[in-house]
């Protein structure tokens, strides 16, 4: 179970809120240097943009890292356990539960609005259309940089600075809400958007929940691994097929 007697750092709440949303913006923004490096003919020039956001991408992780490790009194990642198949195990259901969830809610959409994807999914497979550079950094980026970055923001930051001492799942609901709000990057505005937001936010939830109950920030990062995997290889498998015909 996650810890939280120690005061936050900074102190003062607005401080807390403007890093935070500093931070996220800097999260929503850079994702675009994959959008200019799509664009590109070239591939030396598509190489180039998608470095740029490595770098970019990176520079933002390392200061959430900062950030969160400025406010947390112990250690903010652990040495993994692969013996632990207990604790592997409920890794894994947990997972399949979030993933049950996301069908529920996606089978409703689809049932009273008709739309079938959200626009978050439909920009990752136009990104991941062709086999080419942009497509490796579009899969580097969804599969390994996002998981760890998003975690250490939307799960760290947040539960680590708001609702701290107040009802155990405040931390959470607001952890899900904020999630959402970069995938979506628009206030959902008619019932399939609804739908979608709640699709994210039930995701959050999920990865808030898991890393308040282990205190082990490694354990959301591993499910949103995997559900980015999962949801992006084989978007990657297609292009090789279709590349090879």
């Amino acid at each position: 179970m996650l810890k939280l007697t120690q005061a936050p750092t900074p102190k003062q709440l607005w401080r807390r809120i403007l890093n935070f949303i500093i931070i996220v913006l800097l999260v929503i923004v850079t994702p675009g240097f994959l959008g200019i490096a799509s664009i590109q003919q070239n591939a030396w020039l598509q190489l180039f943009w998608a470095l740029m956001m490595f770098l970019a991408y990176a520079a933002i992780g390392y200061y959430a890292f900062r950030l969160l490790k400025a406010t947390t009194p112990g250690k903010i990642f652990h040495k993994p356990n692969i013996r632990n198949w207990q604790h592997m195990w409920y890794i894994i259901g947990i997972f399949v539960v979030m993933i049950v969830m996301e069908m529920l809610i996606s089978a409703l959409r689809i049932k009273f609005t008709g739309v079938t994807t959200t626009e978050n999914q439909t920009a990752i497979q136009n990104l991941t259309s062709n086999l080419n550079v942009t497509m490796g950094a579009m899969i580097i980026y969804g599969v390994v940089l996002a998981p760890i970055v998003e975690e250490i923001i939307f799960r760290g930051l947040v539960i680590h600075y708001f609702f701290r001492q107040s009802w155990w799942w405040a931390s959470i609901i607001l952890s899900g809400l904020l999630f959402a709000f970069p995938h979506m990057e628009t206030v959902p505005t008619n019932l399939a958007d609804t739908l979608s937001y709640l699709i994210y936010t039930v995701m959050g939830m999920v990865m808030a929940y898991v890393y308040k109950k282990t205190g082990n920030l490694q354990d959301s990062i591993a499910i949103h691994f995997i559900n980015n995997a999962i949801t992006m290889l084989p978007l990657l498998v297609i292009a090789i097929v279709k590349a090879l015909n």
